[in-house]
C-alpha cells in the first residue's frame, strides 16, 4: 500500500495542467508495473470519465479501491491531491506578485504546450486502443459508429452533456 500512495504522490507532483495530463504517467506507473492490466486501465478512464469531478482523482480513488479497499481509495487519493495543494500553497504568493514578469509568462506557455502534447499523448494512445485493439486489420467499426452517434448527441445537447453520457453508457453496454 506504501508504494501505491509513493506512485500517486509521484504522479499528483509531476501531472501540472490537469487530471487528463496524468493518464500517460498513471499509465506508465500502474500498468507498466503490473498492478492493473491495460484493459482494465481503460475501463478505468472510461468510468473517471462518466462520473462527476477530475478525472486524475477519480482514476485515483479508482485504482486505490480496486487494490486495496476503501482505505486504498482515500490513501491514493490523499496522494494526488497532496502535492498540489503543497505546490499552490507555497507559490500562490509568488505568482500573484510576479504575474506580469515575462519569465512567468513566458513559463505558462512553455507549459501549456507541454500540457497539450500530453493530452494529445493520452488521446492518440487510448484512441489507438480502442479503434485498432489488435492492429490495423481489426478497425473496430461499431466503436467508430459509436463515436458517430454520441458527437452527434453531443452537438444536439451540448448544453445537457449527461444526456450524452447515459445515452453512451446505455448503447455501449448493448454493441460493445
Amino acid at each position: 500500500m506504501i508504494e501505491i500512495m509513493f506512485i500517486f504522490f509521484y504522479i499528483g507532483l509531476f501531472t501540472i495542467g490537469g487530471g487528463m495530463v496524468a493518464i500517460p504517467l498513471i499509465q506508465q506507473q500502474i500498468v507498466d508495473r503490473g498492478l492493473i492490466t491495460e484493459e482494465f486501465f481503460h475501463v478505468i478512464i472510461a468510468i473517471a470519465e462518466s462520473t462527476p469531478g477530475p478525472i486524475g482523482i477519480n482514476v485515483a480513488t479508482y485504482v486505490g479501491y480496486e487494490l486495496y479497499g476503501i482505505i486504498g481509495a482515500i490513501l491514493t487519493t490523499t496522494s494526488f491531491i497532496l502535492p498540489s495543494f503543497l505546490i499552490v500553497s507555497l507559490l500562490a504568493k509568488v505568482i500573484i506578485k510576479y504575474r506580469n514578469s515575462l519569465l512567468v509568462v513566458f513559463w505558462f506557455l512553455y507549459l501549456k504546450a507541454a500540457v497539450i502534447g500530453l493530452i494529445l499523448y493520452a488521446t492518440v494512445n487510448i484512441g489507438l486502443r480502442v479503434y485498432i485493439p489488435n492492429g490495423i486489420e481489426s478497425f473496430d467499426f461499431k466503436v467508430l459508429g459509436l463515436t458517430v452517434v454520441l458527437s452527434i448527441l453531443f452537438y444536439l445537447f451540448r448544453k445537457k452533456p449527461w444526456i450524452v453520457i447515459i445515452f453512451g453508457a446505455i448503447l455501449g453496454m448493448l454493441f460493445l
